[in-house]
């Protein structure tokens, strides 16, 4: 019982203590309240004692502080831009087709496979002669942009099927209609499909197009919100169409079509019946069930008075823009062919080097020579890189780099040295041999992790950044170390018995 009398006691101290410190704190605001209150008073009282010129200065030294406090704190909670560490997103885009003749000759003369980028420079200047507005209708596989197409043109020959995935390539047709323009539509491969070739044939076919019809048959999925929103980033002029209406009654239909319109804001989005083939169910007389397949009536009136309008408004402005957009392709394509081409000689250089750092050490006169630290061979590979990157860097910059990455390599060298020993165990007649062939050994490895870190640096960025590379070179040179130093051990001994 003493016990229990004891609780509740304890519980009323405690809320006391706690009514203590509230009347505390409240006397305490209450103070701070009446110094401010006093302060702004005076202030103010003197204020009013002032000439209007030095209340005026007054004031406008008020302005300026607080100006001067918005402006560091916009500075300090600002949105910073991300420290990207993927590829160099900016592509210079030729300003006309005599600027991307002269790219492409130049790379040529490099070597680089233009074959892909001087399609685009074709087609370009073909459709220019041709003077036709393309119209090509993009969209997921077995949206019903056949059979839109075979309704549009009439042409009964054009391959539909319910099933997905009927169109593998690009299929041109010509259109005649009331609109003055001269149109041809383009059937297009689905995208997210399956077969990866066909989804960017689709994909660059809608970049060279002067409209998309993007034609869907019910609410936009995350991906192909974000394939309509890489469309418009190329400033595509767009009409969304919704087909398959026949699946919806009237209220649900403008539901879907109202969200689609606030998910893509500024793009049209309308109603249409592609007619095609769909498969259903018939009951039979005698009550069993048979698949068949049946046509749906076509109903593209909105669509065609959308394409109709969209083409009037737009005139020049879409040829503009579609010349824009394969010059864009263009170049895009080029790049991809340097950067691949840069990656292939770098692989060269990269092993050319690391011969020689083998050959080297070799040969060296006192085995155990530190080849990097005297940086020859470690600036001339780094430099050969940054050439081959068209990338400028100071013969100082790079004396500095290969420092850095020498220190790197200060502490791994004994234990390169003793792995390369062991390895070199396991081949005749080399085993007990020392100096030379395992230095050769430890430093293939050194000048291979160096090379691919700079290689990998600049292909990402487009110039050398050393804290960069050097993260890189960590991560290489400490990676599959036994299977590495096998490798090199084996064309250590190759060497060898070549000279032999």
């Amino acid at each position: 019982m003493a016990e229990n009398e004891k609780k509740p006691g304890l519980g009323r101290g405690l809320r006391l203590l706690i009514a203590l410190a509230l009347i505390l704190l409240a006397a305490v605001v209450l103070m701070v309240l009446l110094q401010l209150t006093e302060s702004a008073l005076n202030i103010w009282h003197l204020l009013d004692q002032m000439s209007p010129t030095l209340l005026a200065l007054y004031v406008a030294g008020l302005a300026v502080f607080a100006l001067l406090a918005l402006a560091v704190v916009w500075w300090f909670f600002r949105p910073r831009k991300a420290n990207s560490h993927g590829k160099r997103a900016f592509i210079e885009v030729p300003q006309n087709a005599a600027e991307m003749e002269t790219r492409l000759e130049n790379a040529e003369e490099k070597g680089i496979d233009t074959s892909a980028a001087k399609h685009e420079l074709r087609e370009l200047q073909r459709r220019q002669q041709e003077d036709s507005i393309y119209v090509v209708l993009f969209g997921p596989v077995s949206a019903g942009k056949s059979s839109l197409i075979k309704a549009l043109t009439g042409d009964a020959s054009i391959e539909t099927d319910p099933r997905a995935g009927t169109t593998c390539y690009i299929s041109h047709y010509r259109f005649s209609d009331d609109a003055e323009a001269d149109t041809t539509l383009t059937d297009a491969p689905g995208i997210f499909d399956t077969d990866s070739a066909k989804v960017e044939r689709a994909r660059d076919e809608a970049r060279r197009a002067h409209l998309v019809v993007y034609v869907t048959d019910g609410e936009l999925t995350r991906d192909q919100y974000q394939e309509i929103t890489e469309l418009l980033h190329f400033e595509r002029p767009m009409v969304i169409a919704l087909n398959k209406i026949d699946r919806y009654d009237a209220a649900d239909l403008e539901a879907i079509k109202q969200r689609i319109a606030e998910r893509v804001p500024g793009v049209p989005v309308i109603s249409v019946q592609a007619g095609g083939q769909e498969e259903v169910f018939r009951v039979m007389p005698d009550g069993s069930e048979q698949q068949v397949v049946r046509e749906r009536v076509a109903d593209i009136s909105e669509l065609l008075e959308t394409m109709r309008r969209t083409i009037a408004r737009r005139g020049e402005d879409l040829r503009q823009r579609r010349d824009a957009s394969l010059l864009t392709l263009g170049a895009e394509k080029l790049h991809r062919s340097t950067a691949e081409y840069r990656r292939v000689e770098a692989e060269k250089l990269v092993k050319q080097y690391t011969r020689k750092a083998m050959l080297g050490a070799m040969a060296a006169v006192s085995p155990g020579t530190d080849i990097l630290i005297q940086g020859y061979l470690g600036v001339s590979m780094v430099k050969a890189l940054n050439n081959l990157y068209e990338a400028p860097v100071r013969d100082m910059d790079l004396e500095q780099f290969v420092e850095l990455a020498s220190k790197n390599v200060g502490k791994r060298l004994p234990i390169l040295l003793a792995l390369s020993g062991n390895v070199l165990k396991a081949f005749p007649g080399i085993g007990t041999v020392t100096g030379g062939i395992m230095h050769a050994v430890a430093y293939a490895m050194i000048f291979d992790s160096l090379g691919k870190a700079v290689s990998k640096t600049l292909d990402e960025t487009g110039t050398l950044e050393s804290k960069r590379a050097l993260d890189y070179f960590e991560e290489t040179i400490g990676g599959n170390l036994e299977n590495r130093a096998k490798r090199f051990a084996r064309l250590a001994v190759e060497e060898i018995a070549r000279k032999k």
